[in-house]
């Protein structure tokens, strides 16, 4: 029996459901579970989410020094590795140097995106250039990973004694991104496309709950820039997810759109605050800008009547993600003070 013959909605939303409701469970199982076994099982997690998203990143952002580079070939990857993915076929046109990043946006290119079927033109969170930001994200969790095996009680003391703490949410997370790498594909349409959103919302979600502790070292921080991240990614994906269903009248696209930014600055100063997180607000920040650039970039929409709706609430959401990527970035000035 193949992956792709298990790959079926109703496994994967279960899948997901089981994972995060086994957290509480694993968490106590984890608290008397020996350190060894705790950082092997960090390590087996990351495994399933590394290489491909930070090969992806390094392409997004240094696409010539990454053509030559050996050092993303790293075999971390097996699950975002599996080919079809609806973002795959503009992955696999950069590696092959059909989009050149520094001149493509490789998310509205759609003369090299036939398969890539979230139209673009009916979103208005499209963060252009904003998945760099992968790169610092894998590049920090594989140091947290290969630092861990070197955590002690008398070396990297404070790692250490984070572990238990950290390793149920972080191997959930990395399971529920890799059940989104199994929901985001062409075959779940309908309903089934929120699949994806779940997923992803999940790993945000997961990730969340390492906030307790992640201020006790600094290797914990990329899972912060982690969780703000997919935060951001899950209402990406929704907005998309929308955007693709001709059925979603264009004013429901506009409301969901603007509720998007809104939310992401509620939950940028909201979780930095609580949190006292500077990298959470700054990651939001981050997203919210590019979101606030790539509404410039939308492909016109063939129904005029669509477009002129779009088009005038483009101009208002670039204002509120522009703002709201500023009111995100004073919240993490103000806790770092």
């Amino acid at each position: 029996m193949s992956l792709r013959s298990l790959n079926s909605p109703p496994f994967v939303a279960a899948a997901g459901l089981s994972t995060l409701a086994g957290i509480p469970l694993f968490e106590v199982m984890s608290s008397s579970a020996s350190p060894l076994t705790l950082k092997g099982l960090n390590l087996a997690a990351f495994a399933l989410n590394g290489e491909d998203h930070l090969e992806f990143a390094f392409f997004t952002s240094f696409h010539s020094w990454c053509a030559e580079s050996s050092f993303v070939s790293i075999d971390l990857v097996v699950a975002v590795s599996i080919p079809g993915r609806l973002d795959g076929q503009q992955d696999d046109a950069m590696r092959k140097g059909d989009i050149n990043p520094k001149e493509n946006d490789p998310l509205i290119d759609e003369a090299n995106s036939a398969n890539y079927n979230l139209n673009r033109s009916r979103t208005l969170i499209n963060p252009s250039g904003a998945f760099a930001i992968w790169a610092p994200i894998y590049l920090g969790e594989s140091a947290f990973i290969a630092s861990q095996f070197f955590a002690s009680d008398t070396t990297l003391s404070a790692l250490n004694a984070a572990l238990p703490s950290v390793t149920v949410p972080f191997v959930a997370a990395n399971l529920m991104q890799s059940l989104w790498c199994a929901s985001f594909r062409p075959s779940y349409e309908g309903w089934k496309k929120y699949i994806s959103v779940a997923m992803l919302g999940g790993t945000a979600y997961s990730l969340s709950l390492t906030t307790g502790v992640a201020s006790q070292s600094y290797l914990l921080y990329p899972l912060i820039a982690h969780f703000g991240w997919t935060s951001a990614a899950t209402l990406v994906n929704l907005n998309g997810s929308v955007g693709s269903d001709k059925s979603v009248s264009p004013r429901t696209v506009v409301a969901i759109g603007h509720s998007s930014a809104v939310i992401a600055t509620a939950l940028g100063v909201g979780v930095t605050v609580s949190s006292g997180l500077p990298l959470y607000g700054l990651t939001l920040a981050w997203a919210l800008a590019a979101c606030g650039d790539g509404v410039t970039k939308r492909t016109a929409a063939q129904c005029s009547e669509e477009e002129k709706i779009l088009s005038t609430a483009a101009l208002v959401q670039k204002k509120l993600c522009l703002t709201g990527s500023v009111i995100c970035a004073l919240a993490s000035v103000y806790v770092s003070l």
